[in-house]
């Protein structure tokens, strides 16, 4: 299973290393990977924020109900956007965004350039 790992002192050097990490891979990923891995690094952000806490507390029924509901939320959030991406592209014909595989539940999508500028901007705060 293939694993990635940061090391950094503070929040920011984080996010840079992140971001940097992300913008190598820009050309090989596609808006469905894109969401699917900013939701994973949610969940793992949630689980990060839980286990820092003391054990008395990271331990409660109430942080681990906490973090559960945060994956949850998260994964409504991944759906509604991949069917926001579905909705669009079927609503354009195509012309914004395409639908251009399909695997199970996941499903790939050729964008305008442009837009996925404009996305991927947006997905990365920039």
């Amino acid at each position: 299973m293939p694993e990635v790992r940061f090391n950094a002192d503070t929040h920011p050097e984080l996010v840079r290393q992140v971001t940097v990490w992300l913008e190598s891979t820009d050309s090989e990923r596609t808006a469905v990977d894109i969401v699917e891995g900013s939701a994973e690094l949610t969940k793992d952000a949630l689980r990060i924020v839980a286990s820092a806490a003391p054990a008395p507390i990271a331990d409660s029924e109430l942080v681990k109900r906490l973090t559960e509901l945060g994956h949850r939320s998260v994964d409504a959030q991944r759906d509604a956007t991949l069917a926001g991406l579905d909705a669009l592209a079927q609503v354009t014909d195509g012309t914004l965004v395409k639908k251009v595989s399909e695997e199970g539940a996941k499903a790939a999508y050729e964008m305008n350039s442009k837009v996925a500028k404009q996305l991927l901007k947006s997905l990365l705060g920039g």
